[in-house]
């Protein structure tokens, strides 16, 4: 990935992107005007943090991600596989509606999605004009979220896995995520073979490749332009949060994504 910095915030963009298409970026924690446990761009308001300090993150980000607050489209995530189709922006009064992959057509929405160890998925289509963010825990992972993202885009703009372009973003990596037997066995129960690849023991538990388990499964779907940003949340607290790293102390930072159009110059 590669690195760029405006107004003081720093993010990073996948070098497969097309830029003149779209523009994209997964933002540091740095350059916002949080304290404490949240310092300092923290985007998410259900974490503990001053409510006016996300709402100015927000703004911070979208001055330098340069599109309008009033652009947004984000969804609340609840570790599931619903999908959304943005035809609009989402209206500051809407409450956000549950799901965990938004994807749009439209050069007038920046998509945004919310990260503190789980994985970012950036699809572009550059056939169809296309884009998208998915979130994927280790459930999403399990539930094939991003497969199911891919039956999603083909039905609805008709697009062909092997034209998509997806970007796995940074998030708590294979060394660092530690799980329970438990999700081993529900793996086991949904993924039936495969699953032991991504699964590593570490004392009386496992380590969880879930950046590796991701890619599989859309190279599964015949996804074949795949960017890994190999960034460890867990490892590099000093850029991203880390709810695993932090015990849930933290806050979370921001994925975005837009067409670039007639108002997206």
């Amino acid at each position: 990935m590669k690195l760029f910095e405006k107004n003081g915030l720093r993010a990073y963009q996948f070098e497969s992107f097309d830029s003149l298409s779209i523009k994209h970026g997964v933002f540091t924690r740095l350059g916002g005007v949080s304290d404490g446990i949240w310092q300092s761009l923290n985007l998410a308001g259900t974490v503990g943090d001053d409510k006016e300090a996300v709402k100015k993150n927000h703004e911070l980000l979208f001055s330098a991600f340069g599109e309008p607050l009033s652009s947004r489209f984000d969804v609340w995530q609840v570790h599931g596989t619903q999908i959304h189709f943005a035809d609009a922006p989402r209206p500051p009064e809407q409450k956000h509606k549950p799901g965990d992959a938004i994807f749009t057509d439209k050069p007038n929405i920046t998509l945004t999605m919310r990260f503190a160890d789980c994985v970012p998925l950036f699809f572009h289509d550059p056939v169809k004009n296309v884009i998208g963010l998915v979130h994927a825990g280790w459930l999403g992972t399990m539930l094939n979220i991003g497969q199911v993202a891919i039956k999603a885009v083909t039905e609805r703009y008709g697009s062909n896995a092997a034209d998509l372009k997806v970007g796995i973003g940074p998030s708590i990596c294979g060394q660092c995520y530690e799980v329970g037997e438990d999700v081993l066995t529900r793996f086991d129960k949904y993924w039936k073979k495969d699953y032991q690849r991504f699964f590593r023991p570490h004392g009386n538990k496992f380590l969880l490749d879930i950046p590796a388990a991701n890619e599989f499964t859309l190279r599964q779907a015949g996804v074949v332009n795949i960017e890994q940003s190999n960034i460890c949340t867990a490892e590099n607290l000093h850029e991203w949060y880390s709810y695993r790293k932090e015990k849930g102390l933290t806050g979370r930072f921001a994925a975005l994504i837009a067409l670039r159009g007639e108002k997206n110059e």
